[in-house]
């Protein structure tokens, strides 16, 4: 009696959830262009008062007050303006953008420095090292650890680049659609920035801040100008030369976007072609070293043990 008595309470629960599951999803599910006026507005808020005031947004974890407190106590890194100019246009490239990521990536840079120094000195301890070898690993250690940041950087600004090639022509099609539908190029970015930016890529969301740029007060050229130098990437840089130009000409923009996208598509199949040629030059090495000797051992090694014994 009792098992069945706890089956029915596993049944009881089990139902009260899918049916709270269910008026969740119903209820809150309809709110979904609610959500995304609300984000709308939100982007253009923070596009007109300039910076994020906080770097990460959960207020209320550990990571965020962390963080928030080191850009609050952390001193402002003393860089030459041009060396500052560069790194914070390399962390927003790398995705970083806010008033205190020059802060976060120096203290994050010193902490590395000290860490690799410390393990640097451990490890020549450790290993019964000469006091002069626990200096030298100490300062290789030191001299690594601020190298893993920038590394680091620059990878991810690679990473993001790669991401933004990939999905470039896609977005310029979608771009195309909307302002055939007869939207204007504002209005199509907009649209294509918010429809993008909630499938989670990348562009989507370098589109939706240039949309709050565009709703700031910003102009197309000072839009785009910002939108190249966040991507650093010269496909961007030719598209945004053509849509300035068809702006001053007073051409047709869904053409020219139209054209674009096919010539990224080309250069995009043209790359596929060449990394496909590439790969037979690069596969000799390995067909060269591990390959072909031991076909060999394999087809001539028997001929070779009859041929010594039959010597022997």
């Amino acid at each position: 009696m009792l098992d069945d008595a706890v089956l029915l309470a596993i049944g009881a629960f089990g139902l009260v959830a899918v049916a709270s599951a269910v008026l969740f999803l119903g209820f809150f599910g309809a709110r979904t262009q609610i959500k995304v006026r609300l984000h709308s507005i939100a982007v253009k808020v923070k596009a007109s008062e300039g910076p994020h005031r906080r770097l990460y947004d959960g207020a209320g974890s550990e990571g965020g007050t962390l963080l928030n407190w080191v850009i609050r106590k952390f001193p402002e890194p003393k860089l030459e303006t041009s060396r500052k100019q560069k790194l914070l246009l390399k962390l927003s490239r790398a995705g970083f953008t806010g008033p205190g990521v020059a802060k976060i990536f120096e203290m994050g840079r010193l902490a590395s420095m000290c860490l690799c120094g410390l393990g640097g000195f451990f490890f020549a301890n450790i290993t019964s090292r000469p006091q002069s070898d626990e200096v030298l690993f100490a300062t290789a250690g030191i001299l690594f650890g601020g190298l893993i940041p920038t590394y680091y950087i620059r990878r991810r600004i690679r990473s993001r680049q790669v991401g933004f090639k990939r999905e470039l022509a896609d977005v310029l099609d979608l771009l195309v659609v909307c302002v055939e539908a007869g939207q204007g190029l504002y209005e199509a970015i907009k649209t294509v920035g918010g429809i993008t930016a909630s499938q989670g890529r990348l562009l989507g969301a370098e589109l939706t801040l240039l949309a709050g740029k565009f709703a700031a007060g910003a102009s197309l050229a000072e839009g785009l100008h910002t939108l190249t130098e966040r991507t650093g990437l010269e496909e961007i840089r030719s598209i945004a030369g053509v849509v300035l130009q068809s702006e001053r000409m007073g051409a047709r923009m869904a053409p020219a976007l139209r054209a674009a996208s096919d010539s990224l598509r080309l250069k995009r199949r043209l790359r596929a072609e060449e990394t496909a040629q590439k790969a037979t030059i690069k596969m000799l090495l390995p067909l060269t070293l591990f390959v072909l000797p031991a076909m060999l051992l394999v087809v001539v090694g028997p001929a070779l043990v009859e041929v010594f014994t039959t010597f022997h």
